[in-house]
């Protein structure tokens, strides 16, 4: 697994935040929000910039629940309504790698990069987003691929 630091551009998104969400929660709560966010694009003629992304933010002590932004990056903001508000992905430096593979297998992938930044000396900002760079209804489990960044100070 190759882990990078990278500098992250920033990007208006589309978004909906729900609060204490357990990871048991996520895939159907995933589905539920994306859904919902693409609908809305389609009817506001809004055009998407880059793949699907949750961020999550507020873990509990065992990191079993999150407050989690579900968002879609887009070319230009959208009117705001109800639960859907327009965002900004984080902008700078970050640690980051990609994991290929099912979503319940990213363990992994996340304890190399803490590993990292400890080893590293660097400081996270709190954050830590997933980017859904592949389609689970177009691809098959084994070959999903997760962009995962840990923005750091």
């Amino acid at each position: 697994m190759e882990i990078e630091v990278v500098t992250q551009q920033s990007q208006i998104a589309v978004a909906i935040k729900k609060t204490s969400v357990s990871m048991d929660q996520l895939k159907d709560l995933f589905d539920e929000v994306c859904t919902k966010l693409l609908e809305y694009l389609a009817q506001q003629g809004g055009q998407m910039a880059g793949a699907p992304y949750c961020m999550y933010s507020g873990g509990n002590e065992d990191y079993s629940q999150f407050d989690i932004e579900f968002g879609i990056p887009v070319t230009e903001p959208v009117p705001e309504t109800g639960e859907i508000f327009m965002s900004r992905t984080c902008e700078g430096k970050a640690v980051s790698t990609t994991h290929k593979g099912a979503y319940k297998d990213i363990d992994s992938a996340y304890m190399a990069l803490m590993d990292y930044v400890k080893e590293n000396s660097l400081e996270l900002t709190g954050v830590y987003y997933d980017y859904y760079i592949s389609n689970p209804e177009e691809t098959p489990e084994s070959e999903l691929l997760t962009q995962i960044f840990f923005p750091v100070k």
